[in-house]
Formats: C-alpha cells, sequence, structure tokens
C-alpha cells in the first residue's frame, strides 16, 4: 500500500514538472498532452489498486477481531468426546459392561441413543435392530422411545420374541441389558429420564419382560 502511495507522488510530481516544461516550450505542448493523458491514466488505475488493498486490509482486520472475540486466537478448538458403555448381563440378572463407545459431547442427544443402540445390537442381540425414535416431554420428564424390530424369520435369523424374550432368565438378561445400557444410571450429564420399549410399533406384553410394557425411569 505504502508503494502504491509512492508512485502516486512520483508520478505527480512528474505532471508537475511536464507542466512546467510546457509553459516554456510550447513547441512541445503536443507531446506533453499526450504525456500527462497517459499519467492520469495511471493514477487512476493505481487509486483503484489502492482502494482494493484498503478494502481488504479492513476485513483481515474484522475477522482478527471476531477471532479474538471467540478466545480462539485462531487456533483450532478440538471437539470434546465421551465414552459411554454399553451393557449386557450375567444368567442371574447381574449387569455388566460389554463395550463402550465413544460419541462427540455436543452431540444430539437421540443421536447417542441411536449409536448405543447400534452398538447394543451388534454385542448382545445378534443384529436385532433397534430404533431410537424420539425424546417426549411427559409430566416434565424426558422419555425416549425405541422401537425394536422383529427379525425376518427366515431360518437362523434371530428374533426377539424367540429369542430374548423366552424364559425367565434369558428375558431378565434382555431387560437389564436394554433399560441400563439406554438410562446410563452413572451418567453425570443431561440425559433421558426413562425409557419405552415398542415391538414393532406395538405395545411389549410378554410374561418374561413384563417391564418392557411400561416405561421404564432411570
Amino acid at each position: 500500500m505504502k508503494k502504491n502511495m509512492l508512485r502516486i507522488v512520483a508520478i505527480l510530481m512528474s505532471l508537475t514538472l511536464l507542466a512546467a516544461c510546457g509553459n516554456k516550450e510550447n513547441g512541445s505542448a503536443g507531446v506533453n498532452e499526450d504525456t500527462v493523458k497517459q499519467l492520469e491514466e495511471k493514477i487512476v488505475s493505481l487509486e483503484a489498486d489502492n482502494a482494493a488493498l484498503k478494502e481488504e486490509n479492513e476485513a483481515l482486520k474484522v475477522e482478527i477481531e471476531e477471532l479474538k472475540a471467540s478466545g480462539s486466537g485462531g487456533e483450532l478448538i478440538e471437539e470434546e468426546e465421551e465414552e459411554l458403555p454399553v451393557f449386557g448381563a450375567e444368567e442371574d440378572g447381574t449387569m455388566t459392561q460389554v463395550i463402550s463407545i465413544v460419541v462427540k459431547t455436543d452431540e444430539p442427544l437421540l443421536n447417542k441413543m441411536q449409536m448405543l443402540g447400534d452398538k447394543l445390537s451388534e454385542e448382545v442381540f445378534g443384529g436385532l435392530t433397534m430404533k431410537a425414535l424420539e425424546i417426549k416431554e411427559e409430566d416434565g420428564k424426558d422419555i425416549l422411545y425405541v422401537d425394536l424390530i422383529e427379525g425376518s424369520g427366515e431360518v437362523g435369523a434371530k428374533s426377539w420374541i424367540f429369542d430374548y424374550f423366552q424364559g425367565s432368565t434369558g428375558g431378565n438378561m434382555t431387560e437389564t441389558a436394554l433399560s441400563e445400557t439406554f438410562l446410563q444410571r452413572e451418567y453425570g450429564g443431561v440425559w433421558i429420564d426413562g425409557v419405552h420399549f415398542t415391538l414393532d410399533g406395538e405395545k411389549i406384553e410378554f410374561d418374561h419382560v413384563p417391564n418392557l410394557s411400561d416405561t421404564i425411569m432411570r
């Protein structure tokens, strides 16, 4: 920017000298007029460049101030992450951690629920699908709704009804794994207050998983 200003000053000085010479030498007036016109055009071009540089400079100043205000100092901020356990159960119903997942702390809560469900399905329930549908406020409490999707019915395919809702031991293990994984009772941050399960959109009513028929509170 300073160089442009110096060039403009130099050109103006040249114009002054040319004008003075023109006053002394009338015979070269035509040549001087052409030269002056060219110099004036250069001045216009340099002034345009100078204006563009000023605009760019102001934009950079604004960006710097915004970075300072955000407290980032221009440095990238690392996203915080947290680890959430996925639970299974022993035959006596004792809860046990089978694995954990790592999620971004600011990940939407419903997304965290779906990620927990996907890993729980993979590790404990033979890949059977479960969908975290929504979190609804009921009587001042945040309730998660999870729909369990029954298996295909093909030979060898897993089934909620025939593989995980049967027998008192199996039913107890299923209830524990499902409820404890989604409720995360030891989690200290913002979380749901309860979870409600359905099977293919319908109420679950099987003798060995009685707790799955109602909302399970944290």
